[in-house]
């Protein structure tokens, strides 16, 4: 081997080692890309991850400005932005009355208002159809009631509506109820499902199971929200008369497809159940029995606290507690009173008063029921309230009372006799201003209500007449301060401070009508 060749071969070699360590230079650094690219892709992802994100029906939106609010420590949410968002109107003031107030507003989509006021510890659904031609969620047509217009249900919260910079807010908790929603709330990724997205789910579901008619009620279609779907069988186009409930999910049976009709009643999670011969029942939602058919025709949840129910036979009507005992027989004409005429903070049910009392009309007279059955006043009286002649709502004007709230000095009823008027104390279980006033009514000033009592043209502030007779008994917040006065002891010294019942010719004082 000569030089030339020795040479030759020592630079082939050198080439062959730097084009090598080219190679692994260039392995390197691909290698480091693409750990960079990895490191890059993995923080973008967890930057998203980390990002908050909005979907409505899984479509993403951004997340309106202000939604939230952090309140003593809860998240509250805007309750004007969402109802933005789920294409409700929303108007301020109360419902029911030409106010203006920024702390109270409705809101109102095609199905149902729903009643807010700030510091109240529920709210309220009315049924309202706006547009019948329009009557669609999702692929559900022909959407209906149950319950006639105006029909109602309260909703209780454990913390009170706020007010807070302008704005009504709820606590986040309570969002899927008052709009009718499903919500995937983790932390950074909220989802929103509505009534239109759960309605297409319920009829892919329904259809699994072959059942292909889905209950159209209004009141049903709420049921879609936690996770229920009221069905029939509706096989050659022909709809059964047999429902059911099967969950939402899973296609599961929760009630079997037999009744001839079944309601859902939202605030109680519960099913009216119609059978075959025509009488009514109540199962929860579980598919168990509360109250079984038996002899009613009609049935409805009066109270969910104390989970009383309104039945109806023959016409006539009364109230069965949890157990479907009798509290109330069947026997009277009405139960609860027209509210219309009254100012909508003192009460939205006139079927229950206080959470305490239940009117009770027979023979166009009118009584009164505790809730746990007990007689309070005979059925003697010409109705409950006092109604001003005009009706109005402007500033310092006289004002219908019906209920006379905590901060008067009691829990007040104001009752009719003969065109005079008294009060019927709850707490004191009695009747302890006569019927013997000309008039009962309010007036509200600068955001202030005053209660008065007129007698022979002489006007009373309740609050401090309460006081002068000693018969004030509770404080603003409702508790009571006192045991129960001695009603005819009272009464007698109103009688001889006042005259109110110097027409009356014996101090005997009738437990009923209170002179």
């Amino acid at each position: 081997m000569n030089l030339e060749q020795s040479d030759s071969f020592k630079n082939e070699l050198e080439r062959n080692a730097r084009s090598k360590r080219n190679v692994v230079i260039s392995l390197v650094f691909c290698s480091f890309l693409i750990v960079l690219l990895v490191i890059l892709i993995g923080f973008v992802r967890y930057q998203d991850s980390i990002t908050e994100k909005m979907f409505i029906d899984d479509v993403q939106i951004g997340i309106p400005a202000g939604l939230y609010k952090v309140i003593d420590g809860d998240r509250y949410v805007n309750i004007r932005t969402l109802a933005e968002l789920f294409g409700y109107n929303y108007t301020k003031g109360i419902y029911g009355e030409y106010t203006e107030d920024d702390d109270s507003c409705y809101l109102q989509n095609n199905f149902e208002i729903v009643a807010i006021t700030a510091g109240a510890q529920k709210y309220t659904k009315y049924l309202e159809m706006k547009d019948p031609a329009q009557a669609t969620i999702g692929p559900i047509t022909g959407i209906r009631f149950k319950n006639e217009n105006g029909y109602s249900e309260s909703f209780k919260l454990e913390k009170p509506v706020r007010f807070e910079d302008g704005n009504l807010y709820v606590l986040q908790e309570y969002v899927p109820t008052m709009f009718n929603i499903q919500i995937d709330w983790q932390e950074y990724r909220i989802r929103f499902y509505t009534l239109n997205y759960l309605a297409s789910v319920a009829q892919r579901t329904a259809a699994g199971r072959g059942l292909t008619h889905i209950q159209e009620y209004y009141e049903n279609m709420r049921a879609l929200n936690y996770g229920y779907i009221v069905v029939g069988d509706a096989t050659s186009g022909i709809i059964s008369k047999e429902y059911g409930v099967i969950d939402l999910s899973t296609g599961q049976e929760i009630i079997s497809t037999k009744y001839d009709d079944i309601v859902f009643v939202e605030n109680s999670q519960e099913f009216n159940i119609t059978v075959a011969n025509g009488t009514v029942g109540i199962l929860n939602n579980k598919g168990e029995t509360v109250i079984a058919p038996s002899e009613f025709e009609k049935i409805s949840l009066l109270d969910q606290e104390n989970k009383l129910y309104l039945v109806e036979k023959n016409r006539e009507y009364g109230i069965l507690d949890k157990n479907g005992d009798i509290l109330i027989y069947a026997e009277y004409d009405e139960i609860g009173i027209d509210i219309a005429d009254f100012i909508k903070e003192e009460t939205d049910n006139g079927k229950l008063l206080f959470g305490k009392c239940i009117p009770v009309k027979k023979d166009n007279k009118y009584g009164l029921y505790d809730i746990e059955g007990n007689k309070l006043l005979e059925s003697v009286y010409d109705g409950f309230g006092y109604k001003t002649p005009v009706k109005t709502t402007s500033s310092g004007s006289e004002q219908s009372a019906l209920l006379i709230p905590s901060y008067v000095g009691i829990n007040g009823i104001v009752v009719n006799y003969n065109d005079k008027y008294g009060i019927f104390d709850v707490n004191a279980g009695a009747l302890i201003l006569p019927t013997v006033f000309d008039k009962v009514y309010s007036v509200k000033k600068e955001g202030e209500r005053t209660y008065y009592v007129s007698y022979n043209e002489e006007e009373l502030e309740l609050s401090q007449y309460l006081k002068e007779m000693n018969l004030n008994n509770v404080n603003e917040n409702g508790e009571v301060l006192t045991e129960k006065p001695d009603v005819k002891t009272e009464l007698n010294e109103i009688n001889e401070n006042t005259e109110l019942n110097k027409n009356v010719e014996s101090n005997e004082i009738d437990e009923n009508t209170g002179f």
